[in-house]
């Protein structure tokens, strides 16, 4: 009978509104929780009874169903916080993050509040861990990231870097007269005096000197002192007013070579810089050093023999700060201990690849000059760095994870991994603001964030909830409306069955 099947509709519409209702009071009990996504309950009706009519065929209804409850991924907006690991996503992806008690097993969130556990992983506060690719320093000073998507783990302490490129630039006096006129610096060192400028003194040996501080590979400094003095208008120097001699030494006790004790002890390079008529160096020539104990080097005729010159065409020095080890490095033919540093005092060879000789000398922005101003020195630099330990964390918008420690360093320690669905509605919810991969929403598409369609990182915030109080409301009492009707069905329906049963008496 009809007023039975009306029963049955009327249930389906309660049973329909109580489950709307649910997801209405989900919305509202998230409405402050880190990148929850509010969801939105739609229904559908139930296949027609086919009855008979005057007109013919007809269909009457027979209530409602629930099609269905998916979660509205729009964009929240931003909280901004005070913890440089709070990281929102401005954009499509999810952030990836990992159980390291469960093998493989790989969640998906929205919400980026993380922290540096006790074994230095970047976790959540549910302790799964952040998911994302190591950084690697390459050559030329930046990071690039290797290897697979892993656990992302941040460095406490920063290892020595010893210094492999100095540069230094001073302004030669124009005006200044050669102070030794009979012997070169190289000749009148003495390393075995014990003396840290191997009996050098100034206005007696040389005109100027400047002194700077590198590392070694174990993070110790070492003083490295450059001194000049004016070259004579000598024709077996090639000397004139423009010519100037250095000497690049260190402190003789220091030196750990085969020289130690000897008169050669700290000698590292010497030679002469020739300048222009305007003060800019025209070229460096004469350089020499030692690249053993017994061996003088010049660099000039042997650029393509142990590395005389390095990536950057800058002369290297070659500095023993820890004692020989007695085995030579294939590649540059050294004792494994020997440091080499590229040493640039502003400008770099041009270096014909074919013959392996000086071209010319090209001057740089920062370089050394001759000018009618007393000698000084204008800028040094080095990239050598002692052990350091972390004193803060930053990430940018490429999800680049640097670590700012203790000895002035700031590496990359890691990139974010972001991944994205085609069908991001159909990811099945884990609970912890966690998602998970379904078939229905098919395979993550991974990568940085700003690649493959997925959005940027912002630090210092966290995504809020897309719940909208004042919709939320509207449901509620637009549901609780449609419930309480579907109510008054089933009380009028059951007042009709009364009337009939009536009908006997």
């Amino acid at each position: 009978m009809a007023l039975t099947s009306s029963l049955y509709s009327g249930v389906s519409g309660l049973v329909n509104m109580g489950n709307a209702m649910q997801v209405i009071g989900d919305n509202i009990s998230n409405v402050n929780t880190t990148g929850f996504k509010a969801a939105r309950a739609t229904f559908q009706d139930i296949m027609a009874q086919s009855i008979n009519t005057a007109r013919g065929g007809s269909q009457v209804g027979r209530g409602s169903s629930m099609s269905d409850v998916a979660p509205q991924f729009i964009q929240g907006s931003f909280e901004s916080t005070s913890s440089p690991t709070d990281l929102a996503i401005a954009g499509n992806g999810f952030f990836m993050v990992s159980n390291p008690k469960i093998e493989n097993s790989i969640y998906y969130t929205r919400a980026g509040q993380f922290h540096v556990d006790k074994n230095g992983y970047m976790v959540n506060p549910a302790g799964l861990r952040v998911q994302g690719w190591d950084m690697e320093e390459q050559p030329d000073g930046t990071f690039e990231i290797v290897g697979s998507i892993k656990d992302i783990e941040i460095q406490n302490t920063s290892p020595p870097v010893a210094t492999s490129l100095a540069t230094i630039a001073v302004n030669l006096d124009d005006g200044a007269k050669p102070v030794d006129s009979s012997n070169r610096l190289f000749q009148t060192w003495d390393g075995s005096t014990g003396d840290p400028n191997g009996g050098l003194r100034q206005n007696v040996n040389y005109e100027y000197k400047s002194t700077f501080k590198v590392y070694d590979s174990l993070g110790n400094t070492h003083e490295l002192t450059v001194y000049f003095d004016k070259e004579l208008d000598d024709p077996n120097t090639q000397g004139d007013e423009r010519t100037w001699e250095f000497l690049v030494a260190m402190n003789p006790e220091e030196d750990k070579s085969g020289n130690a004790d000897s008169a050669n002890a700290g000698k590292l390079m010497w030679g002469h810089i020739q300048f222009t008529p305007d003060g800019q160096i025209e070229r460096i020539f004469d350089i020499s050093r030692y690249n053993n104990a017994t061996q003088e080097d010049n660099l000039e005729a042997n650029t393509g023999t142990n590395q005389a010159f390095g990536d950057h065409n800058y002369p290297q020095i070659i500095a023993f700060f820890q004692p020989p080890s007695g085995n030579n490095d294939p590649t540059t033919g050294l004792d494994s201990t020997a440091q080499r540093i590229e040493f640039s005092f502003g400008a770099h060879a041009q270096i014909d690849s074919g013959t392996n000789s000086v071209i010319s000398w090209a001057p740089e922005t920062i370089t050394t000059t001759q000018y009618a101003n007393r000698s000084s020195t204008l800028f040094y630099d080095q990239n050598g760095f002692g052990a350091g330990f972390l004193e803060s964390l930053s990430v940018d918008a490429e999800g680049v994870i640097s670590g700012s420690y203790s000895n002035g360093r700031i590496i990359a320690l890691g990139q974010l991994a972001l991944a994205r669905f085609y069908s991001p509605s159909d990811l099945s919810k884990e609970g912890g603001n966690l998602w998970r991969e379904t078939t229905a929403s098919g395979t993550a598409i991974t990568g940085p964030p700003r690649t493959n369609g997925l959005g940027s990182i912002a630090a210092n915030a966290l995504e809020q909830s897309t719940v909208d109080m004042g919709t939320e409301f509207v449901k509620l009492i637009t549901t609780q409306r449609a419930f309480q009707a579907n109510s008054r069905v089933i009380t009028t329906t059951d007042d009709m069955l009364n009337e009939l049963l009536n009908m006997k008496r």
